[in-house]
């Protein structure tokens, strides 16, 4: 059996001897039941030692190419994928079944962030879908980092609760009882990999296909979507100044998904009123709430709203984020909600998924232990309150509310623009970009709502970029 070996390769030569006697089976130079060489004449032949070419055999055995016995020696062993030809060469393309929802679940989902892409290129970006990520969150992040390392011992990098690790839930829980009045022990919570998972874990628990969702109009794009790819039946809920209306829900709905402290994309506040109708709607149709809390430490005039769970825990399932409020890369949230719901939640997110990944989890916890987190929140409110401010003084200035309709004046990191029926939000975002300014439509939010308008973030543009920024604006819309 001839075998050619280039010593001067990088190559080992029992590597070598491995791909020339696989190239000569594929090519049926060696045929089944053929035996190879017997190591010993092999090595000789080749001028090496006896070991490398068994250490080929060896090989060629674990991936299945030969047989070996006392008697009989290494043969090639029958297989019918040896042929000359490419395998499969013969066979149609395979490609996976198709599946309506999920199909048009991504294509919506393409189309919100394709809509919402950050403009790098232009002088100002008036970007709303994260907050400020500045070296100094980097310095004390990477603190934080440092310091669980120092604590971490051998046995946490083993498997750990599908909860999340009790050291992170145990900072949360102090955290939600001093800034949102939530009160829960720690196995009422399970963190994930952000709220989308979080959504996703929800509906697959409380959930089966077909029942009914609501979800507000316009909302969050990432949970209606998840609905539907699950195949629930979404029914969009519109939204007025006072929240979501909730005389439109359907007696049959099984979960209502809300943004109350500040709604995702109008900025309104849900009244206290709107929110015991609510209420008195899920206890009285045994339906679930779910409450997405995903930038409530931002609000500028007083200080966190009540949570809707903190008044119904057995009918409200809470999410809090830290994508809004630390960084969306950390991929963080916590998920409250009864001993029995989170039982199952994790009992699921185990199944998926066995854990989270431990590094995010410990730094998260050493940044709430070493008073990071409270430190960084309370900078951070300062310096985007001042940027909503500048925002607000450019706007009325310039007297954008003689033309629009301004939302969200009072928490989060962006403003809602509304116009009139005939606002052109393509025509607008084209020209605010031809002038160096990014703008972001309304439209992408929209199930069956057909509201219309601008949202501007001033999370990541300072105060003399805003002003300019508004001024720009003010040109080319011909306020």
């Amino acid at each position: 059996m001839y075998i050619h070996l280039d010593r001067s390769s990088a190559t080992p030569l029992w590597q070598q001897i491995v791909t020339e006697i696989i190239q000569k089976i594929h090519t049926q130079k060696l045929h089944p039941d053929d035996q190879l060489t017997p190591t010993r004449v092999l090595a000789q032949e080749l001028n090496v030692s006896r070991s490398t070419v068994q250490l080929a055999y060896d090989e060629l055995l674990a991936r299945g190419y030969v047989s070996t016995s006392r008697r009989g020696g290494t043969k090639v062993i029958s297989s019918d994928q040896y042929t000359a030809s490419t395998p499969h060469q013969s066979e149609p393309p395979f490609s996976p079944p198709t599946r309506p929802h999920f199909e048009e679940a991504e294509k919506q989902m393409d189309h919100w962030l394709s809509a919402n892409q950050f403009h790098e290129k232009l002088d100002i970006d008036f970007r709303h879908q994260e907050p400020a990520i500045d070296a100094h969150f980097q310095n004390i992040w990477k603190r934080s980092l440092m310091k669980a390392l120092q604590r971490l011992d051998m046995k946490d990098w083993g498997y750990s609760s599908s909860h999340g690790l009790w050291e992170v839930r145990s900072e949360i829980r102090q955290y939600l009882s001093v800034e949102r009045g939530i009160d829960v022990e720690e196995d009422q919570m399970v963190l994930t990999g952000g709220t989308q998972q979080a959504i996703d874990l929800i509906s697959q628990v409380l959930l089966k296909k077909g029942d009914t969702v609501a979800v507000e109009d316009p909302g969050f794009p990432g949970a209606r979507l998840s609905f539907m790819h699950r195949e629930m039946n979404i029914h969009p809920s519109p939204v007025d100044e006072e929240g979501m209306v909730v005389n439109t829900l359907p007696r049959r709905t099984k979960l209502i998904a809300v943004t109350p402290s500040h709604q995702r994309p109008t900025g309104v506040c849900m009244s206290v009123n709107r929110r015991q109708q609510l209420l008195k709607f899920a206890v009285s149709h045994q339906s679930y709430i779910l409450e997405d809390d995903f930038d409530g430490d931002y609000r500028y005039h007083g200080g966190p709203l009540p949570s809707l769970f903190s008044e119904a825990p057995e009918h409200v399932i809470y999410i809090l984020s830290f994508s809004k409020v630390l960084a969306p890369g950390i991929r963080l949230a916590a998920i409250v909600g009864s001993r029995a719901v989170m039982k199952e939640i994790a009992a699921l997110q185990s199944l998926i998924q066995r854990q989270l990944p431990i590094m995010e989890q410990i730094t998260l916890a050493s940044f709430f232990k070493e008073g990071e987190f409270t430190r960084y929140v309370r900078r951070m409110r300062q310096l985007y309150k001042k940027r909503q401010a500048a925002m607000m003084e450019a706007l009325l200035t310039h007297h954008f509310d003689k033309h629009f309709r301004i939302y969200g004046t009072d928490t989060g990191l962006h403003v809602f623009l509304e116009g009139a029926q005939d606002f052109d939000e393509k025509e607008s975002i084209e020209a605010a970009k031809a002038a160096g300014v990014g703008i972001y439509p309304l439209s992408p939010y929209c199930f069956e709502s057909n509201r219309k308008g601008l949202l501007l973030g001033f999370a990541c543009t300072d105060e003399n970029m805003i002003q300019e920024g508004v001024r720009r604006l003010k040109k080319i819309l011909h306020i």
